[in-house]
């Protein structure tokens, strides 16, 4: 079955190689203009870090860095509750909403109000899901103390490569997509967003003739499979895909409705 789904796949793709190599060309741009500038120090600064249990220190990181860096962070921390801690540090960066935001809607105010939305329900998300969680025995992961600079650079870049990866992968699956299903423009630019949120942001923010906040913060908040595949890269073994997918979903839907009362 994986075969079929991976033939058809590579089909779609020579089939609409236009469409791909362009999905592919604006996930490329979106990652050196909008990505690469303020995760690449983060992931820097994160590998620096020695592993410890400051579960406070962990939080702060991962809401100034965003994921996939906050995934890597939490990697590295003891925690009793550590799925609790990922629902809360999976957020996006910061400067994704005060800049690129800012910047495609021109409303300012708008862009960091949406951040501030997308730490709180990330704070909610975090509760409800404590109530669920078990909690365990921290163990201090087995990382080295310290990492020198020039090796923290050099694994960084690797690690970016991934990212980049991520992104233009589903970003050539929602090219595809759309040019082979003739749908609703707004339905395909959410579930482009679904698939790849950076250029998706951009797509969804096209379709509407006024910025959609509230569901522009659903689709943040949820990250697309993008991050979500990029955050596994960090977590191979700390949490179920289908686990970490369903956590995703719930900061959506929460970020979602207390987008409706901000923006009715």
């Amino acid at each position: 079955m994986s075969a079929i789904m991976i033939g058809l796949c590579a089909a779609g793709i020579v089939l609409f190689s236009q469409e791909a190599m362009r999905a592919a060309l604006s996930a490329a741009q979106t990652f050196v203009s909008g990505v690469l500038p303020a995760l690449f120090p983060m992931m820097v600064l994160c590998r620096m870090l020695p592993a410890d249990r400051r579960v406070w220190l962990t939080a702060a990181f991962s809401f100034l860095s965003g994921s996939p860096a906050s995934a890597q962070r939490i990697s590295h921390t003891a925690c009793r509750y550590p799925e609790s801690l990922l629902a809360l540090g999976g957020v996006m960066s910061p400067m994704f909403f005060t800049g690129t935001l800012s910047g495609w809607t021109g409303d300012r105010r708008a862009a960091w109000t949406l951040l501030l939305l997308h730490w709180l329900s990330a704070a909610v998300t975090a509760a409800a899901w404590r109530m669920m969680e078990q909690p365990v025995e921290p163990q201090l992961p087995e990382a080295p103390d310290r990492i020198a600079l020039p090796s923290a650079i050099h694994q960084s870049a690797v690690s970016m490569l991934g990212v980049c990866g991520a992104m233009m992968l589903f970003s050539i699956a929602a090219g595809v997509m759309r040019a082979a299903v003739r749908a609703d423009p707004r339905l395909m630019a959410v579930l482009h967003a679904a698939l790849e949120i950076g250029s998706g942001a951009h797509a969804v923010l096209e379709a509407w003739e006024r910025p959609p906040y509230a569901l522009l913060g659903a689709l943040c908040s949820f990250g697309g499979l993008s991050i979500w595949l990029q955050n596994l890269l960090f977590l191979p073994k700390s949490i179920r895909p289908a686990k970490l997918l369903c956590m995703r979903m719930l900061h959506g839907a929460v970020c979602y409705g207390l987008g409706r009362i901000i923006f009715p």
